[in-house]
C-alpha cells in the first residue's frame, strides 16, 4: 500500500453528497481520489480533495485553516461546530475535543477509539471522517456536515419520543432500515474487540 493510500485509510472517508457542501474548489486541481480504491465512498467527494490539497501544501491541518460558523450541539466528550475550510469554501462538521478535560474525566480512550472506529467506516448511511487533527490543546474531528440537523434531538421531539411507523416508512425503506442493522452490529462489533 502506498503512503497516499495509508494515510487515506487512517484519516478518514468522504460522502457521494459533496458538491453541495464545497463551492470553490475546482475539481481538475491535484486528484487524491484515485489513491484509495478500497473507499468507494470517497469516489467523487471535492471535499476530500480540498483537504489533501492542504495537507500536501501545509503538511497537515490545524484551526488556522477553518473559520468556525456555529455551534451544532454538544455531546459527552466534545462539541460540534460547522466550519468552513478556507479558500476552499468546504463546509464540514468539526469535532472539537479539550484533551485537558478528556484527560480529567478519564475519557481519552473512548474518543480515540471513536476515531479509530470512523476511520474505518465507509457507509453511505454514516458520516464521514475526512481527518483528524490535533493542536497542544484540543483533539479535533473533522466530519462531513448532514445539513438536515440531529436526527436524536428530532426523535426526542415526538411523542413518545419515536417515529411513527408512516414517518419512518417515509424517510427509510426496508434496505435502508437492514443497512442500519448491520452497521450498528458491526460498530458494536468493534467497540467490543476495543474493550
Amino acid at each position: 500500500m502506498n503512503d497516499e493510500c495509508e494515510d487515506c485509510v487512517e484519516s478518514g472517508k468522504s460522502s457521494l453528497s459533496s458538491a453541495s457542501y464545497c463551492n470553490s474548489m475546482d475539481a481538475n486541481e491535484t486528484s487524491f481520489r484515485s489513491f484509495c480504491p478500497s473507499k468507494p465512498h470517497k469516489g467523487n467527494d471535492i471535499r476530500w480533495d480540498a483537504i489533501q490539497s492542504v495537507k500536501g501544501k501545509d503538511g497537515g491541518l490545524g484551526l488556522g485553516h477553518f473559520r468556525l460558523l456555529k455551534k451544532l450541539g454538544f455531546g459527552d466528550i466534545g462539541s460540534v461546530y460547522l466550519a468552513e475550510l478556507r479558500g476552499a469554501g468546504c463546509l464540514f462538521a468539526m469535532k472539537v475535543m479539550d484533551k485537558g478535560l478528556l484527560a480529567g474525566r478519564k475519557k481519552l480512550m473512548r474518543a480515540k477509539t471513536e476515531r479509530e472506529i470512523l476511520g474505518l467506516l465507509d457507509h453511505p448511511f454514516l458520516p464521514s471522517l475526512y481527518s483528524h487533527f490535533e493542536t497542544e490543546k484540543f483533539s479535533c474531528l473533522l466530519m462531513e456536515f448532514c445539513s438536515g440537523g440531529d436526527l436524536h434531538l428530532l426523535r426526542q421531539r415526538r411523542p413518545g419520543k419515536h417515529f411513527s411507523e408512516q414517518a419512518a416508512r417515509s424517510v427509510l425503506n426496508f434496505d435502508v432500515t437492514v443497512s442500519f442493522c448491520y452497521v450498528g452490529l458491526f460498530i458494536a462489533y468493534l467497540i467490543c474487540i476495543h474493550n
